[in-house]
């Protein structure tokens, strides 16, 4: 008996598309979108900022950085006081190196002190220029403060900077 010859007359597929038939999806499960590598990564930041924003609390609001711009153009001003009171009942000694540094020039002790103790926890992980700053910041408030504590502090942070 002859073989049949059925087998070899039929078009053979190739290995793509059977690969392609076998990624195809099966009828009515959903499907899946496909986005563009740049869109996909942008998705990714944009929702792990948006975790982060989670963790951070107030901080990680718009309205905590609006409140820091305005700090930073009240500063000088007859209203940087009562605003610093305000934003420090709201959100709380800054963690910002800027924040901190304008939070010097407060008229409560207390404050200062803390933004002092705070600035010199950072003054490792800062550029030279920021701490020659803060240096040069330290001195003055040295001789300077009206606050004994802050002296006092003053001349122990640099000490051992």
């Amino acid at each position: 008996m002859a073989p049949k010859d059925d087998d070899n007359d039929r078009e053979r597929l190739s290995w793509r598309e059977i690969d392609q038939r076998r990624d195809r999806q099966q009828p009515g499960a959903p499907k899946k979108e496909r986005r563009p590598k740049k869109e996909a990564e942008k998705a990714r930041l944009q929702a792990l900022a948006q975790a982060e924003a989670l963790f951070k609390g107030k901080r990680g609001r718009p309205e905590y950085r609006a409140a820091l711009r305005e700090l930073e153009a009240l500063h000088g001003s007859k209203k940087f006081g009562v605003f610093v009171n305000k934003f420090l009942q709201e959100y709380g000694m800054p963690e910002e190196w800027g924040a901190l540094n304008r939070l010097l020039d407060y008229g409560e002790a207390q404050v200062v002190a803390d933004a002092l103790r705070a600035m010199a926890a950072q003054a490792g992980s800062r550029s030279r220029v920021e701490q020659q700053g803060f240096k040069g910041r330290l001195q003055v408030l040295a001789l300077t403060s009206p606050f004994a504590e802050v002296r006092r502090l003053a001349e122990e942070i640099l000490d051992e900077l």
